[in-house]
């Protein structure tokens, strides 16, 4: 069976990395839920996909408000990382799409998730550079590579001690799929995105099928619903 991954939370129905989002995902059998990260020019670790506040019609980077400005200019729609912690049961994996990846907000991040507690928790990290920096302070994380789509670093990737490799829906080539599934490596996809003519995190079900039979083991999608009903009723034959 696929692993559902709620794209920024249940994101179709509700704002994007909302606390609504966070427990409509849950609620609707998400298998992981997938969350926006940025810090604060106080090091406050919110939950945001874009660098500026978009979704309170402000140009405002984030990295340059103190926590208490961007809640003033945001009324409140910018929700702090343990406001997910505290949404999400703590038997639902996090998936941390990691948007600063500094070593000094990695060792930030790293020391904030430590304090929630254990529970299954995965960092979604976009560069060999940024792998390396945590896995070198911390052995023990979860790794998810956000990789550009270059296939010259996956297998450095995977030496590093990643788990598993996310890929753009319009970069799944047979060949390649083939290649990494042959090498016993693990794969989720997120669907729509450049190439699909769909926005990021929407599917088409036909193509969810063919690429679950293909061995794709995770879906990052914005609807986890219909994702479920179409993996579950539909076969790429």
């Amino acid at each position: 069976m696929s692993l559902i991954i709620a794209h920024r939370g249940y994101s179709a129905k509700f704002r994007e990395n909302s606390v609504s989002s966070w427990r409509e995902a849950v609620l609707a059998g998400a298998d992981i839920i997938e969350v926006d990260v940025r810090f604060t020019a106080d090091w406050q670790c919110v939950c945001a996909h874009d660098a500026d506040l978009r979704l309170a019609g402000s140009q405002s980077l984030i990295r340059n408000c103190r926590y208490a400005e961007l809640q003033a200019q945001t009324q409140s729609l910018v929700p702090l990382l343990s406001q997910a912690f505290k949404t999400i049961p703590p038997e639902v994996p996090i998936l941390l799409d990691v948007k600063d990846e500094s070593p000094q907000a990695l060792a930030h991040l790293s020391s904030l998730v430590s304090s929630f507690g254990e529970r299954p928790v995965d960092f979604g990290l976009h560069t060999l550079r940024a792998v390396h920096t945590l896995m070198r302070e911390e052995t023990h994380v979860q790794i998810v590579g956000l990789l550009s789509g270059s296939e010259d670093e996956e297998d450095e990737f995977f030496e590093m001690g990643g788990k598993t490799l996310r890929l753009w829906e319009s970069k799944v080539g047979t060949s390649r799929l083939e290649k990494l599934l042959t090498a016993g490596r693990a794969i989720w996809v997120t669907t729509g995105g450049w190439g699909t003519g769909r926005d990021v995190g929407e599917f088409d079900a036909q193509q969810l099928v063919a690429m679950r039979d293909a061995g794709v083991t995770g879906f990052l999608v914005n609807d986890p619903v219909l994702a479920r009903s179409a993996l579950e009723d539909g076969t790429s034959h």
